[in-house]
């Protein structure tokens, strides 16, 4: 007898979610074995940050590239050939043996992780409009999902003592059979050949300037809650090291819980209203824990910052692919790349700016910033509006 078979859009739906996966839990994988990768190379704190910020100029460089691509190719196209360089680039930073090629790798493996993301946010768009209903948010679920399957692993590798290499080229192998898997059930995507009277880089409209602002200061306090929960938890309030590492992981917890109960939420309550709730909560909450320095208070409002940012990425992108794809000779994955180079930039900003303002005031003063950061996403959400 045969098995029915999964309807076009269920299809693309689930291949989607996979290939979130893939880029999230590669991704994860890298970041686990750092500190084994650091020690074979015998690495400086300075060598290191030095090293790590070629794989966000590598992000940073093929995202507007990734835009244009996806007009001229496709995002099918390009999340296909991405995804599988991307695999092909994980391995490669713990197989060098110099601070020269370990630089080269980074920025390449930032490349294809950067075009990558454009390109499957870009497709996802068009499945969403396939399928009917928001599919967006839990997506990025599956990618935090990922990340969570992918750090564990880490972890449990490097307990174990496999070497980076072996670990990163094994899951590079398992995730590009996974991708390759579903491949088929991407939906075909046409590309989008830019119209010669269009500007190569033309002024955003007001409403886009307000996404990349919501995106900016969604990123800027997701990239400082990586660097600086625990340090504040540990330092400031005076936690054990074991407190203060759950605090991170509460922040992660819920912002992959809310992102898999997104898109029922957008449906219900609509981009608006979702986005201005749950960040003028964790404005409120956040500024109570700073203010009252209570250990408890501090890991319910870093779990309400999770609720608030969770959703910024999903309904963002989307809403600036579709506006994006309305414009003559534009593309979705053009819409993308610019909230996405803007988010980037945030996540890489925000936590040095952080150090730089605690180092002039404290800590305690400088994660006010986030609170401050939280409400200006609250009151920029009207932008999500779809324009008539």
């Amino acid at each position: 007898m045969r098995r029915p078979s999964l309807a076009p859009a269920t299809a693309a739906r689930l291949a989607m979610a996979v290939i979130f996966f893939v880029n999230g839990a590669g991704f994860a994988s890298w970041v686990s074995r750092i500190p084994a990768v650091r020690q074979a190379l015998d690495l400086s704190d300075g060598q290191l940050g030095t090293a790590l910020f070629a794989i966000g100029a590598g992000a940073l460089a093929a995202f507007p590239l990734a835009g244009r691509g996806c007009a001229v190719l496709g995002a099918r196209a390009l999340t296909v050939a991405s995804t599988f360089i991307f695999c092909f680039a994980l391995p490669h930073p713990a197989l060098v043996g110099v601070l020269s090629s370990f630089a080269v790798t980074l920025f390449l493996l930032g490349a294809a992780s950067g075009a990558m993301d454009v390109a499957m946010n870009a497709l996802a768009v068009e499945v969403e409009a396939r399928v009917g209903k928001p599919i967006m948010s839990s997506l990025h679920g599956m990618w935090s999902a990922g990340g969570l399957a992918g750090a564990g692993l880490g972890a449990l590798m490097a307990r174990l003592d496999v070497s980076p290499a072996a670990h990163l080229a094994a899951t590079a192998a398992v995730l590009a059979l996974g991708a390759a898997a579903v491949m088929h059930w991407l939906p075909r995507s046409e590309p989008r050949p830019q119209a010669k009277a269009e500007p190569r880089f033309a002024r955003p409209e007001a409403a886009m300037a307000g996404l990349g602002g919501i995106v900016f200061c969604a990123f800027l306090i997701e990239g400082a809650m990586a660097d600086w929960s625990a340090v504040f938890l540990h330092d400031s309030l005076g936690t054990t090291a074991a407190v203060a590492a759950v605090g991170y992981a509460v922040f992660s917890l819920t912002m992959m819980s809310m992102r898999f109960a997104g898109d029922a939420l957008v449906a219900r309550w609509g981009p608006v209203s979702l986005l201005r709730i749950t960040n003028a909560l964790a404005a409120s909450a956040l500024g109570l824990a700073l203010w009252s320095a209570h250990a408890g208070i501090t890991m319910v409002a870093f779990a309400l910052v999770g609720l608030g940012v969770a959703t910024v990425a999903p309904l963002v992108f989307g809403a600036a692919a579709r506006r994006a794809s309305r414009r003559p000779g534009r593309s979705a994955g053009q819409g993308i790349a610019a909230m996405a180079t803007l988010g980037y930039g945030g996540f890489l900003l925000g936590p040095p700016f952080i150090g730089w303002l605690a180092e002039a005031t404290s800590l305690r003063t400088a994660l006010v910033l986030l609170a401050v950061l939280a409400g200006v996403i609250a009151t920029l959400t009207h932008h999500l509006r779809e324009p008539a």
